[in-house]
């Protein structure tokens, strides 16, 4: 398997399986594409990650604020050193980016998820899903898929996106 994006692709038990690199972060992070997913889409959507407009990246930083925000009365007790008042990119460095999720596309948009470790919520990690040009979701890891409508997304009570 081979393609312009996507390192080391290889076929694992659940997903192909590769490492592509995250300009924002400067860092590799897992990429997995659904066996279904065509390769070429694959690179489509790691491409749209290279590039990800200020406008995007201003969307997933709001969105990861409020997220931190909910957890700011556990600080103390957790131990968890983030400034009160953070906001926009300054939440960049309490954020590291694991892994890519591309599934089966149901259009022609670049459509992914990811899950990213966070600091202020150690267990359950921090899921962004981008469609396109659209933040959908940003909250808990719980796989939301970007092909979901985006009505689920907006009347979604944990979803810290702001849609």
């Amino acid at each position: 398997m081979e393609t312009k994006k996507i390192r080391n692709l290889h076929k694992s038990n659940l997903f192909n399986e590769g490492i592509a690199f995250f300009p924002l972060f400067g860092t590799d992070i897992e990429v997995y594409v659904d066996f279904d997913a065509p390769l070429h889409y694959a690179d489509k959507c790691v491409e749209h990650l290279e590039n990800l407009s200020d406008g995007m990246i201003d969307a997933l930083c709001k969105g990861s604020v409020n997220y931190c925000e909910s957890f700011r009365d556990l600080f103390d007790e957790l131990e968890i050193d983030i400034p009160e008042g953070i906001e926009g990119r300054d939440i960049l460095p309490y954020i590291e980016p694991k892994a890519m999720i591309i599934e089966n596309p149901l259009g022609d948009e670049p459509a992914f998820h990811m899950e990213c470790a966070c600091k202020w919520e150690i267990e359950h990690a921090m899921e962004w899903s981008v469609l396109g040009n659209t933040v959908l979701f940003v909250g808990e890891f719980a796989d939301e898929s970007p092909w979901r409508d985006i009505e689920y997304f907006r009347s979604n009570s944990w979803n810290y996106a702001e849609l």
